[in-house]
Parts: C-alpha cells; sequence; structure tokens
C-alpha cells in the first residue's frame, strides 16, 4: 500500500530541529536535496508496489534518498542507517519532518528495496536526474558576460551535486546489486582426500620410535641407579 506525500511542500524552515540547532542552507546535502526531482522519482519506485494491498511502505522519498547516500558515502546498509540516525542533514534530504534519535528504518529495508527495484527503476532514476540537471542549465542566466568575479556559483554548485548524484544512483548500484556471480571451476569437499598428519597404533614407524624412545629412558635410569650388574635391561 502507498503512503504518499507531495515534496513540493518540505522546505528547510519547515524542518523540526532541536534547540540551539540551526541548519546551514548551503550545506552539501540541502544543496542535493533542492535539486533533486523527488515526484519525478517517487513515480518510478511506486511502480514496484501495490497501490491496495500489503502494508503501509516508507514514503520514497524515505528509501530513495537512503539508497543515494548509501552509495554517495560508499558505507554499508548498517552504516547508512547509523548516519542518517546522527545527522540532521541526511534527515532532512531523506524527507523527515525533524530531527529523530530513532533511526528511521532496520537496514533490512535497503536490501528489500535492492531486490523489489532492480536495475530498470534504477535507470528511471538516472533519467530523471539527469532530466533536471539539463532543466536547470536551461533556466540559468547566462553568466559568462556579467563581469562578475570568477568563481564557482550556487548554481554552479546545484548542478554539480545533481551530477555526483546520478552517478551513485545508478552505476555503484550496478555493480553492488543482487545479481549472483555465476559459478566457475570445481571444488572438492570430500574430508577422505585431504592429507591428515595422523599415525595410527598399527604404524611400524610409530612402533619403532616408542621403542627407540623406551631404550633411551632405561639407559638414562641404569646410569643413574649405580647398580652392580654391568648389563643394562632391555
Amino acid at each position: 500500500m502507498i503512503r504518499y506525500q507531495n515534496q513540493k511542500q518540505r522546505s528547510l524552515e519547515g524542518f523540526d530541529t532541536p534547540p540551539g540547532m540551526v541548519l546551514d542552507p548551503r550545506n552539501r546535502w540541502v544543496r542535493l536535496s533542492d535539486c533533486m526531482p523527488w515526484d519525478e522519482l517517487a513515480d518510478s519506485y511506486y511502480k514496484t508496489l501495490s497501490r491496495t494491498l500489503g502494508r503501509p511502505s516508507k514514503d520514497a522519498r524515505i528509501v530513495i534518498g537512503a539508497v543515494i547516500i548509501k552509495h554517495k558515502l560508499s558505507v554499508s546498509d548498517e552504516e547508512t542507517v547509523e548516519q542518517i540516525r546522527e545527522n540532521p542533514y541526511l534527515q532532512y534530504f531523506i524527507g523527515l519532518k525533524g530531527f529523530q534519535s530513532k533511526a528511521p528504518f532496520a537496514p533490512s529495508l535497503l536490501v528489500e528495496v535492492r531486490k523489489r527495484m532492480g536495475q530498470t527503476v534504477f535507470d528511471e532514476f538516472h533519467a530523471a536526474i539527469i532530466k533536471a540537471v539539463e532543466q536547470k542549465k536551461a533556466k540559468k542566466p547566462d553568466q559568462d558576460n556579467d563581469g562578475g568575479s570568477p568563481g564557482r556559483t550556487a548554481s554552479n554548485r546545484s548542478e554539480d551535486d545533481c551530477h555526483i548524484a546520478a552517478v551513485p544512483v545508478t552505476a555503484k548500484q550496478s555493480s553492488t546489486s543482487d545479481k549472483t556471480p555465476r559459478n566457475q571451476g570445481k571444488m572438492i569437499i570430500d574430508a577422505t582426500v585431504a592429507e591428515q598428519a595422523i599415525r595410527f597404533p598399527t604404524d611400524l614407524g610409530l612402533l619403532n620410535e616408542a621403542r627407540e624412545l623406551s631404550e633411551h629412558i632405561i639407559d638414562v635410569l641404569h646410569e643413574k641407579s649405580h647398580r652392580p650388574q654391568k648389563k643394562k635391561p632391555r
């Protein structure tokens, strides 16, 4: 079952934070959030879900945002959840209403998402993000002849952030997807063919070694006994 909230209603000013905590609008995750086409990404994600059956799903922005965070930071599922739980900027990025100390989902959710979505949905993500970047470029005013000082503007940084997001969602996902590698070669698992350095009582070499050690002990004890007989016992 699908639960969805229009992402255009989200803003940094509406994000609840503890007293004394103020989020920086220039933070990379805030800028990246502003340029992401969340509604288009949600449409692709919800194609894999039923609108009427099953338990209510997590909001699409939470799921998609977590996937982007995971591959942008190149961390495990467990570390992704911990990073989100500790970082208010990441919680804003995935669309939470305010900062919370509790993890918004379990790491196993990311495993289920990868199995459900497949490469086709990630390709649609890629296309939607690239389209959003191109639209930003088309709306960007010409700054080449404005006479200002050279440097990266906020618009430049926003476009860079969108480009950076497009790579983790697609290229890196294909390398970490749940495709099972093909088996190659042959591995023999048989304890009877493994070399074992175990000797048995019937081993003549073991019996001879025991005889030699016994004679050596007798020789040592005989020298210390000072017995009159000349012949050592055997």
